[in-house]
């Protein structure tokens, strides 16, 4: 799923320990997230595309393209719920399908709705595949 962090890494001829060092993990959480053993967090998939300053899209697979960019952006969880919720009601849809569509339980996306929890990556992931919606502008890295 994350085959983007190896090969920019590598395009960076950085190993996998100084990557790690610079995300302020061990290589071995590292090495877990870039081999997909472990699903890397949505704030350290952020704090990742900033350190090589590309787009979520592009890291995940969404863009082919690397767009690069200059800004930092830290994840506003506030942000998130907003964006989550304004695309339901736009859509006229409710939280439980919304939720059955990403494989997620009611319960949780209704947290993830009202900013009591960050959305998980995974299901971050497949809110956008699922729904054509931007990683970067469900986070608020793009309007």
């Amino acid at each position: 799923m994350f085959e983007r962090l190896k090969e920019l890494r590598e395009y960076e001829d950085l190993t996998q320990k100084e990557v790690a060092k610079k995300m302020h993990v061990t290589r071995a959480t590292y090495a877990g997230w870039e081999c997909g053993k472990d699903i890397i967090p949505l704030r350290r998939l952020n704090e990742f595309a900033n350190l090589f300053h590309v787009s979520l899209d592009y890291l995940v697979g969404i863009a082919p393209d690397k767009e690069i960019l200059k800004k930092e952006y830290q994840i506003d969880i506030d942000i998130v719920a907003n964006n989550l919720k304004t695309f339901r009601k736009k859509e006229n849809m409710s939280q439980e399908k919304i939720a059955k569509t990403i494989n997620a339980s009611q319960s949780s996306f209704q947290k993830y709705e009202t900013g009591k929890v960050l959305i998980t990556t995974t299901y971050a992931l497949e809110f956008s595949k699922h729904y054509h919606y931007s990683l970067d502008k469900l986070v608020g890295r793009k309007k």
